[in-house]
Order: C-alpha cells, then sequence, then structure tokens
C-alpha cells in the first residue's frame, strides 16, 4: 500500500462491519459502493451484543431502532459445575460504558445497519461482485461485469464476505487457526430456564458449552462440541441438537421441553486470524480478517469496532495508517483467543468458583469485588 488519496471504495459484503465502514465513509465524502447478494441462512451467529456496541450504534444513529426490535440485555451469567450461577450484572462495573446492550435478531439489525449506509449515501448493489488479480502484482481489480454494475472504479476494495475470505483467498494470504476443532449448531427455540430475563447464558455442558440468548418471542440456543461426540447424537444435525437438549444432563433442566422454531445451522471454524489485512489496493475487515470463538458475545463489537478503525486508515490513506489498522485488529483477535482459551482450559471458572467457595475469608471479601468486575468487564 502506498501512500495515497483514497476518494472511492468497493466494499464487497453487507454485514455489520461493511455496513459500518460504509456509513463512516460516506459521512466522510467518499464514494462508496456495496456489493451484496440477500442472505440466504436463516439464522447468524452473533445475536448478543455487548456494551462497547451501543456507544457504535450511537454514532451511527441506529440504537433507537434497534431499541425498538432488540431485547434489553442488562447482564450476563456464567453457569457450570451442576448449574452453579455467576452472574454480571453491568451496571456494577459498566464505567464510560453503557449500563446495558442488546440482544438482536440478525437479519433486522444487519438491515438496519445497511439502510443507515444508504441514508449516508453509499450505493448498495445486489451483484455477486468478481474481483481478478492483476498478473505479477500484490493488486486486485474489479471484473468488467462488477465494475458495470458499480458504476465506479474504486481505488480501494475492501473484502467484508466474512468467512468466504474472498480475496485472501484469490490472494493465497495464509491465516492462523486455532487449535480447538468443535462444531456448534443453533436454533431457536419458544422458551428456556433463565437466570434472569435479557441475561445472555454461557453454560458448560456434558462434552462442551452452550448458549442462551432470550430474544422477543423466542430464546437462541446454541451448543459447541467436540466433534468426535456428535455421532452419538444422531446422524443429522437436527437430530444431534434435538437431542442435545434432552439428553445433556445441563441442557435437558433448562431446555429439555422446548419446541424448536428453525432449523439447525451447524458450523466447525470458530477462531481465525488472517495473515495480512491490507496490500496494494485493498484491505480486509469484519470476519474477512478473522473471528473467535463466540463464548463472549465479543465477535460483532470486534468486527464492528474494525470497521471503526479501518475507516480512519482510510481516511488518513498512509502506509503507516493501514499498517496501525492492521495490528491493532491482529492484537485484538490474539487476545481474546487467549481469554477463550482461558474458559476452556478452566482457569477462568476455577478463579470464579475458589473466590465463590472462600468468599466469606476475610481476605476474599476484599478481593472478590475486583474478580467480579474484572470477569464481567469480559462482556463490555
Amino acid at each position: 500500500m502506498t501512500n495515497r488519496n483514497i476518494q472511492s471504495v468497493a466494499i464487497i459484503g453487507a454485514g455489520p462491519a461493511a455496513s459500518s465502514l460504509a456509513t463512516l465513509l460516506s459521512r466522510a465524502g467518499k464514494t462508496v459502493v456495496i456489493f451484496h447478494q440477500p442472505k440466504r441462512a436463516p439464522l447468524i451467529v452473533g445475536e448478543s451484543l455487548v456494551p462497547a456496541i451501543v456507544l457504535m450504534l450511537r454514532e451511527l444513529g441506529v440504537e433507537d431502532e434497534v431499541r425498538s426490535f432488540g431485547k434489553y440485555k442488562p447482564g450476563a451469567c456464567f453457569n457450570f459445575d451442576g448449574g452453579l450461577d455467576f452472574p454480571f450484572l453491568f451496571a456494577n462495573f459498566c464505567g464510560s460504558f453503557p449500563p446495558y446492550a442488546y440482544n438482536v435478531p440478525r437479519d433486522k439489525f444487519d438491515a438496519t445497519l445497511l439502510e443507515a449506509a444508504r441514508r449516508a449515501g453509499a450505493k448498495t448493489v445486489e451483484f455477486a461482485a468478481g474481483i481478478e488479480r492483476v498478473d505479477g502484482t500484490d493488486r486486485v481489480r474489479l471484473n468488467r461485469e462488477t465494475l458495470a454494475a458499480g458504476g465506479i472504479e474504486p481505488d480501494l476494495i475492501v473484502d467484508a464476505t466474512g468467512r468466504a475470505r474472498m480475496l485472501p483467498k484469490l490472494l493465497g494470504i495464509s491465516s492462523q487457526e486455532g487449535g480447538r476443532k468443535d462444531t456448534a449448531l443453533f436454533a431457536h427455540v419458544d422458551q428456556t430456564v433463565l437466570y434472569q430475563d435479557g441475561y445472555v447464558h454461557s453454560s458448560q455442558l456434558d462434552h462442551g458449552w452452550s448458549w442462551r440468548i432470550p430474544l422477543p418471542g423466542r430464546v437462541s440456543v446454541g451448543v459447541v462440541i467436540g466433534s468426535e461426540f456428535l455421532p452419538k447424537f444422531g446422524t443429522t444435525k437436527e437430530e444431534r441438537y434435538d437431542n442435545l437438549l434432552k439428553q445433556d444432563s445441563f441442557l435437558r433442566t433448562v431446555a429439555g421441553d422446548s419446541k424448536r422454531l428453525t432449523p439447525v445451522m451447524e458450523h466447525t471454524n470458530y477462531q481465525l486470524v488472517s495473515g495480512r489485512l491490507f496490500g496494494d489496493g485493498w484491505a480486509l475487515v469484519g470476519d474477512t480478517a478473522g473471528f473467535i470463538d463466540p463464548v463472549f458475545s465479543s465477535g460483532l463489537f470486534i468486527g464492528m469496532s474494525s470497521a471503526f478503525a479501518l475507516a480512519k486508515a482510510i481516511g488518513a490513506g498512509t502506509t503507516e495508517a493501514f499498517r496501525r489498522y492492521e495490528r491493532e485488529v491482529v492484537h485484538h483477535l490474539k487476545t481474546w483467543h487467549e481469554i477463550v482459551g482461558y474458559y476452556y482450559n478452566g482457569k477462568l471458572f476455577t478463579c470464579c468458583h475458589v473466590g465463590r467457595m472462600l468468599k466469606d475469608k476475610l481476605l476474599m471479601k476484599l478481593t472478590m469485588p475486583h474478580i467480579d468486575k474484572h470477569m464481567g468487564r469480559i462482556f463490555l
């Protein structure tokens, strides 16, 4: 990437990171075209927001609309060791962040952010964009059909295709994957037992963990489990999901009587960091740059915050600005991968459990509020 005055940007993809970036760039006077296709998946991971995202929603001018269809989220709760609850109320440690967030149906959330980009002046084109590599270089360009559909020849192409990773595949960009090889199954059900309405729940299971995210009129329930355990629960993803809710020793107590309302979605890739985030005339944003296990509801925050950081780099237009963007995003991803590792290896729960067991001791009376505060901030 050489220093340049970037005035026109083509964004491929229309998820939250793409739409946030388009809004910010359009407000800054850039010409922005978003190429996208209607989403085919009935459900999308990332339904539980964190308080830090609320600040972004305010800056994008969409919090009121998100509030109208979202579920108010005042806190979060861990469940482990036979149903032991460890709740965290955001108001107790939010600091400068809002003391709440929202749980959102992703179809409405994504549509809201895309409409905000349109209002800001971004052009949206429903078209399967094509990219070509310029022979012998690190540059890419839109193919002839895409140029005609978009109406501009952009100074910068941004890949926001998420896990499709269009540009990295074209350029052969390596990536670092996490060591875990779990499978996630999730769907919406009519009801579950909740510690408190609005709280997102992360719970230990016999062979993995689960999430429960209360949404308006339903609950999103996901199960993340070692792939080697799946065959014992059935042959199809629907059988496996339904049987897990009825047979796991914890899930059957909180969701065993629930009725599934949607198809079951399945994912197997949950941790990745791209080896490069920018090049000559191109950049990656959101899940294309990298993503993490959804255990702490932080994936969408990382994706949207990367859009805000990339908007600053584009505004500066310098190689160093893009390098700062890359360093910041990679640092966030690797830090969160480490925190997620503490969840799986038990260190996170051991800290909480020992603290609660010794809460009547004088030393723990002094330190337990500190532990709770920093544990809870994981969800901010």
